[in-house]
């Protein structure tokens, strides 16, 4: 009687070979989607800081109308001497704004995005009205000095923040 002899021809698994041209096949895939995924990004927070500076202005203004006070954003520029791109929600606690005194709300400036990172979101300087970085709501919710917020990254694509006299706001996109 003759014995058997018991050897596997079919083997299931993946040769050296073949893991390694899948592994190669997803570095190339990975290297040529990277930079698109890199500008969705870049997108993704110039349009949160564009939508965030809108929330924060009907914030401002619903403020005003409830609390019958005056309060104004105060936008600082990327040229500003401290606190670059970022602003500052203030309520008039005086009579006036050049008397004052006025309070902080919130306590700190809100930044739109901290600089030095590659996907760096500003405030233009140059295009952006009113030219001193003011918006002012009365107690009633109208603006007295309204004009366009210009929000830049460092592909120089933008997001208009525009603001009417009756304090209503709006965001368009300059692709």
């Amino acid at each position: 009687m003759r014995m058997k002899t018991w050897t596997k021809n079919n083997q299931n698994g993946f040769t050296a070979m073949e893991l390694l041209i899948a592994i190669l096949v997803f570095l190339i895939v990975a290297a040529v989607s990277t930079p698109f995924m890199l500008g969705a990004i870049q997108d993704y927070r110039l349009r949160g800081a564009a939508w965030q500076v809108v929330g924060d202005l009907r914030l401002a203004r619903q403020k005003s109308v409830a609390s019958g006070r005056k309060y104004r954003l105060w936008f600082h520029h990327n040229g500003a001497a401290s606190d670059r791109n970022s602003y500052k929600i203030q309520r008039l606690l005086g009579v006036d704004w050049t008397a004052g005194p006025t309070e902080d709300d919130p306590s700190h400036p809100i930044y739109l995005q901290q600089p030095g990172s590659p996907t760096y979101v500003m405030i233009d300087s140059t295009t952006s009205t009113p030219a001193d970085g003011k918006i002012y709501f009365s107690a009633t919710g109208t603006v007295s000095n309204y004009g366009t917020m210009i929000l830049v990254d460092s592909r120089g694509k933008r997001y208009d923040v525009i603001i009417n006299s009756v304090g209503r706001v709006r965001v368009v996109k300059q692709f």
